[in-house]
C-alpha cells in the first residue's frame, strides 16, 4: 500500500506542478502574443475553468502529501522531514494563491471578453508575475516531496 500511495501522491503533485509550469512557460506567453481581443476571449474562459478545477486539485495534493508524511513517520526521520517540508511549502503556496492570484483570476474570469475592463491586461501581467513565484514554490515542494519519498523507499528497502 505504501508504494501505491507514494506513486499516487507523486503523480497528483507532479501533474499539478507540470500543469502550472506549462501555463507559465508556454500557454500564457503565447496568449500575450495574440491581439488583445482574442487574448481576452481566450483568457476569460480559461480563468473560469481553471479557477473551478484548481482548488480541488491543490487540496487533494496537499491531503496526499500530508498522508505521505504520516506514512513515512516518524516525522523526525529524513524522509518524514522532507515530506513535511513539502506539505508546509504546498500549504504556503495555497495561502499565497488565495491571497494574491485568486482575486485577479476572479476579475478576469468574470469579465466580458467583448468589452474587457480597462486594466485587464495589467491584471494579466501581474497574475503572470505572481504565478511565476507560485511555480517556483510548487517545484521546490515537489522536489522535497520526491526526495522524501525516495529516501523513504530507500530506507524501507534496506
Amino acid at each position: 500500500m505504501n508504494i501505491a500511495y507514494d506513486i499516487a501522491t507523486a503523480t497528483v503533485t507532479g501533474l499539478m506542478t507540470g500543469n502550472e509550469f506549462a501555463v507559465a512557460a508556454f500557454v500564457h506567453p503565447q496568449l500575450h502574443k495574440l491581439g488583445q481581443s482574442v487574448h481576452a476571449q481566450t483568457a476569460a474562459p480559461l480563468a473560469r475553468v481553471l479557477g473551478k478545477a484548481m482548488p480541488f486539485w491543490y487540496g487533494i495534493a496537499l491531503l496526499l502529501i500530508l498522508g505521505a508524511a504520516f506514512e513515512h513517520r516518524p516525522i523526525s526521520s529524513s524522509p518524514g522531514e522532507f515530506i513535511l517540508l513539502a506539505a508546509v511549502l504546498w500549504a504556503a503556496t495555497i495561502v499565497f494563491t488565495i491571497a494574491t492570484l485568486v482575486p485577479i483570476n476572479n476579475r478576469i474570469a468574470k469579465m466580458n471578453p467583448e468589452h474587457p475592463y480597462d486594466c485587464w491586461l495589467q491584471d494579466r501581467c501581474r497574475w503572470d508575475q505572481l504565478h511565476q513565484i507560485r511555480v517556483a514554490l510548487l517545484i521546490m515542494a515537489f522536489v522535497l516531496l520526491l526526495t522524501g519519498l525516495f529516501a523513504g523507499t530507500a530506507t524501507t528497502a534496506i
